[in-house]
């Protein structure tokens, strides 16, 4: 699904304990769950800004219903009632997949962005790009592209349809683009490796 950034410098990564499984791990591959009593609620923070209790958790569907059942989010819970462990793998999908659209939308707006196979390729040219993202239904030239990628140490990644990339940037369909600032292309990786981590069999 997602090829990491292969020229990426090495940086200073905060631990923190899943509670489900009680490994310590770099906290963006957690998420981040926050607990509050009034009125109860559970909430996903994957940018770790929200108050109250927070909790955090590897996105792994083993994790998940430890947590809940006998981990450190099933002592919160007592407070604010149950919640199943499906429930919380569809918070964590749907904040993560509302956090890319946002990053691919602020990238869209700082025009640092190639939409399209032509533009991607120009990009390529000059030696840009930090994230190559193709559409599940692609085809022709996506492939090409892609291994282009890999061989520049560009990241990768395969999100959405036609149409749902399309969507982004007020297009009908685009089967391709190329993010061209570091820190959006890094924030989208983080949240691509934690929908990867739920979609994985145990």
């Amino acid at each position: 699904m997602l090829q990491t950034m292969a020229k990426d410098t090495p940086r200073k990564t905060r631990q923190r304990m899943c509670v489900g499984c009680g490994a310590r791990t770099e906290a963006e591959k957690l998420a981040r769950l926050v607990v509050g009593p009034s009125p109860p609620f559970v909430a996903v923070d994957l940018d770790r800004r929200l108050g109250g209790r927070g909790f955090s958790v590897h996105p792994r569907r083993a994790c998940l219903r430890s947590a809940v059942r006998r981990g450190g989010l099933a002592r919160a819970l007592r407070d604010v009632g149950t919640i199943e462990p499906g429930v919380l793998e569809r918070m964590i999908l749907e904040r993560c997949a509302t956090k890319i659209e946002g990053l691919f939308r602020a990238a869209g707006r700082a025009r640092r962005v190639a939409l399209g196979t032509d533009a991607v390729e120009a990009a390529f040219a000059r030696n840009r790009g930090d994230l190559l993202v193709v559409a599940e239904d692609a085809r022709g030239r996506a492939e090409s592209l892609r291994r282009r990628a890999t061989s520049m140490g560009c990241a990768t990644a395969t999100w959405g349809t036609k149409a749902t990339l399309g969507g982004y940037f007020s297009r009908q369909e685009l089967a391709v683009f190329l993010v061209t600032d570091r820190g959006i292309a890094r924030a989208v990786l983080e949240c691509l490796t934690r929908v990867e981590a739920l979609s994985e069999d145990e």
